[in-house]
């Protein structure tokens, strides 16, 4: 999400539309703010000392390398912490950011998206939100690669029963970034204040919801009273996480899966057509509607959810195990291993061929 630094003067609850538009104060947070839930945020770093995040941070960890300039890089992540879970400041906390589900607590995890191995990055802060109690991750950023690792993340996290949301990218194209497109996960694209697609917003068959992504208020690193307005499918994400949270909280029965399928079934379409029944290609099933996921009567639905479920691309298939293990005890030697990292290398390599233009054109790694 691209940003720019606003005047500290403290009018930003008025400018957060968002909160507005979704009658958060009246139809939202009466039902729930979503005490009790974790939401892990991946992210470039966090000012965790900015007045109306203090309290909300859990203790994280930082999956970059250790040259990796945190305190340089802290303002993505510090705005997306806020538009999650900032519980403002000042009387009543009148003042400030407040997060669309203020109740929750932020796990935040640190990468380096320019680091060579920032898809081990990512991989590892996933396996690790889900090992520290994380029911929902949020990752607002975005790479033209799919990476057999990520997925494989992807799928450990959804088994366990954790909601992914992700950034659908700010190319304005009808691409597939990720690990939004992963199945799995829950990508998110951006919308205006009049509900029109922002027009940054990457859009195609992989898009499953959208929420508010321009003129985005939210806390900045520069100081501990800093705020920045941004574009970007990023804070869409962090809103629709926030949502899930908000979700996760007032139905603490429901499975991931089921979570997102209240999510789908109370979205509204605007550009949805008498009969259709596949989602929209910019605005997927619709616009999220928090209020309406907490309060409407829709049937939980399987397990699953409606969406794709992930698949491991380096697990080895269980049928295959026995025979492996005995060649392995017979020859003393791998069992099978270097096959499955060429077939896995293999596939990447067509996934490269098939993506090159588009890497060409585009950056390696990018904050969406």
């Amino acid at each position: 999400m691209s940003a720019a630094p606003t005047a500290h003067a403290d009018a930003a609850r008025d400018k957060q539309w968002p909160l507005q538009a979704f009658e958060a104060a009246k139809r939202i947070w009466p039902v729930t703010t979503g005490k009790g839930q974790i939401v892990a945020v991946i992210d470039t770093g966090f000012r965790t000392t900015h007045v109306d995040l203090v309290g909300q941070m859990l203790p994280g960890r930082n999956f970059a390398p250790s040259s990796y300039n945190v305190p340089a890089n802290e303002a993505h992540g510090t705005m997306m912490a806020s538009l999650v879970a900032g519980h403002g400041h000042g009387p009543d906390g009148a003042d400030g950011i407040m997060g669309l589900a203020p109740g929750a607590k932020i796990l935040p995890l640190t990468v380096d998206l320019s680091a060579a191995d920032i898809q081990g990055e990512v991989a590892d802060a996933i396996r690790y939100a889900v090992a520290h109690g994380a029911g929902v991750i949020n990752m607002s950023f975005g790479n033209a690669f799919p990476s057999s690792i990520e997925q494989s993340a992807v799928a450990y996290a959804e088994g366990h029963n954790v909601v992914l949301v992700a950034a659908a990218g700010n190319d304005g194209l009808e691409l597939a970034d990720y690990p939004a497109s992963f199945p799995g996960v829950v990508d998110v694209g951006g919308a205006n204040q009049d509900g029109s697609m922002w027009s940054g917003s990457d859009y195609g068959s992989h898009i499953v919801i959208v929420a508010p992504g321009s003129n985005v208020l939210g806390d900045d690193s520069g100081t501990d009273t800093q705020y920045s307005l941004g574009n970007g499918t990023s804070g869409a994400s962090a809103y629709v996480a926030a949502a899930a949270a908000l979700v996760r909280a007032k139905f603490p029965d429901l499975t991931a899966g089921q979570v997102v399928n209240r999510l789908i079934k109370t979205a509204i379409d605007p550009n949805a057509k008498p009969g259709q029944t596949t989602p929209d290609l910019h605005y997927g099933y619709g616009v999220v509607r928090p209020d309406a996921a907490l309060t409407e009567d829709v049937p939980a639905g399987p397990a699953a959810g409606p969406l794709a479920q992930a698949s491991d691309p380096l697990a080895v298939p269980a049928a295959s195990a026995p025979a492996a293990a005995v060649t392995a005890k017979a020859a003393d030697s791998s069992s099978g291993g270097p096959l499955v990292w060429l077939v896995t290398i293999g596939a990447m390599l067509s996934v490269g061929l098939i993506f090159l233009g588009v890497m060409l054109l585009r950056r390696r790694r990018s904050v969406a």
